[in-house]
């Protein structure tokens, strides 16, 4: 899927832009490789990503699910990932998630139809199940 931070991202409306920059935070996609503490996920699982890859899974948001507002969060694009390397999103040849923040993928959801989930729609689901308001009948 594509965003329209993804447009704010490409044109540095922000100032933050580093290029080359590859965007897309609603990503799909099948598991080509794994490393060796991964426990979660083997090749060939299909999985989502979204607008995060990584933190520093310690600090009081973390510890609390809240890793959106980590100071160290690692976003899908545009930031080094914990070797150094720069994070280049879903429109990338491949990316590296921890698999913290890697989703796994509903056989009956479409790949393609379903990405948007990982953005629009979980920015307004995550407030309805914060509040308690994501049961049937509330």
């Amino acid at each position: 899927g594509i965003c329209h931070t993804d447009f704010h991202f490409v044109k540095n409306e922000w100032g933050m832009t580093v290029y080359p920059v590859v965007p897309g935070h609603e990503i799909v996609g099948m598991v080509t490789e794994v490393g060796s503490k991964v426990e979660k996920f083997k090749i060939g699982d299909k999985v989502g990503v979204g607008c995060l890859v990584g933190s520093c899974r310690s600090c009081e948001s973390c510890t609390n699910d809240l890793e959106n507002y980590c100071p160290k969060q690692i976003l899908t694009y545009g930031l080094p990932y914990f070797d150094g390397t720069r994070t280049y999103g879903g429109y990338s040849d491949h990316m590296v998630a921890d698999e913290h923040f890697v989703l796994r993928w509903p056989e009956n959801l479409p790949l393609d139809t379903g990405a948007p989930l990982l953005c629009a729609g979980i920015t307004t689901y995550s407030p309805l199940r914060y509040l308690g308001l994501d049961k049937p009948g509330v």
